[in-house]
């Protein structure tokens, strides 16, 4: 013993939460910057974002169909292990690549990237406004009318 203050390891328990065997959702479909998006986000019981996925359809196979794949399974996995969806916007929402520009979505009439476009998506669906506010995230004037 050197004389130092004993301190116990402690290892955190991480819990993957269980999705509900039947569940609601919503399915989006969008374009942003002509490329055309689906999107299916899965809600729990208390109608909290729960999962996101993309449907079987489509062409498979691309770069870009591969990319938003691996994102939405990331996500959904974060959402599984606790993450809150406000620091799964706060870290996408801005983030800048192409696809970007005009949606068809009268609610986000212009996106960043195709992951900007989901992270606005998820915040103006499942966060408070303050919340939307303060991550520099409102509806468009035409949506809100």
């Amino acid at each position: 013993m050197s004389g130092s203050v004993g301190i116990a390891e402690v290892t955190p328990t991480i819990t993957r939460r269980r999705l509900p065997r039947v569940r609601s959702g919503q399915r989006i479909s969008a374009s942003v910057g002509g490329v055309d998006l689906e999107v299916i986000m899965d809600l729990d019981d208390d109608r909290q974002l729960c999962d996101i996925h993309l449907p079987e359809s489509g062409p498979h196979g691309s770069f870009q169909h591969g990319m938003l794949s691996a994102y939405v399974s990331m996500m959904s996995l974060a959402l599984r292990y606790g993450a809150p969806p406000e620091e799964i916007v706060a870290r996408f929402v801005h983030t800048r690549f192409e696809p970007s520009g005009y949606t068809d979505d009268p609610d986000i009439p212009r996106a960043a990237s195709v992951v900007d476009y989901l992270a606005r998506r998820i915040a103006l669906d499942f966060l408070p406004r303050s919340r939307q506010e303060a991550l520099g995230i409102k509806p468009s004037a035409r949506a809100v009318a």
